[in-house]
């Protein structure tokens, strides 16, 4: 294989595992739009409020700083979850704009680029740990509204269905 080809494959992984992680970031961002939506729907359901305004879409605008502070009520069973939620908002937005520049010349050896797929690789862990953690916190919420988590487990699962069979 020559040296071009072999810097190639290089480039290819790392932004291979760079869009793994961007997309396990987005997922946990989406469980924390989750979690946040229904938080506000609980809290209207016990106020007997009606709420005007769709509570995902309001989630999903106000970015991820605003919901990880909007769900800080409900981490306080969660020993150091706001901790990991900031540092992994950190790392997103690192990964968002500066990493590709910062990285760039680390993907043109073999050593470093190596340390660098390692890095996204794990970046990618952590977001989907902390996205399955949040959804625990949203499954509780629904759970105190009265939700059936089978129920909508099982919606879920046949929404996936329908994408499936799309054309």
């Amino acid at each position: 294989m020559s040296t071009e080809q072999a810097e190639a494959d290089l480039i290819s992984a790392a932004y291979f595992e760079f869009g793994k992680a961007m997309f396990a970031a987005a997922t946990m961002e989406r469980s924390l739009v989750n979690a946040v939506a229904n938080h506000r729907l609980a809290a209207a359901k016990k106020e007997g409020r009606t709420l005007t305004s769709d509570p995902w879409e309001q989630a999903s605008k106000a970015g991820i700083d605003k919901n990880i502070q909007k769900i800080t009520p409900r981490l306080a069973d969660y020993p150091g979850l706001l901790d990991r939620l900031n540092a992994a908002k950190k790392r997103r937005n690192h990964l968002a704009h500066d990493f590709c520049f910062d990285k760039a010349p680390d993907l043109f050896a073999a050593g470093p680029a190596n340390r660098v797929i390692t890095e996204l690789g794990a970046d990618a862990a952590t977001f989907m740990e902390l996205s399955n953690e949040v959804t625990v916190i949203s499954r509780a919420i629904m759970q105190e509204m009265g939700i059936d988590i089978a129920t909508a487990d099982e919606r879920h699962a046949a929404l996936i269905q329908e994408a499936r069979r799309a054309k």
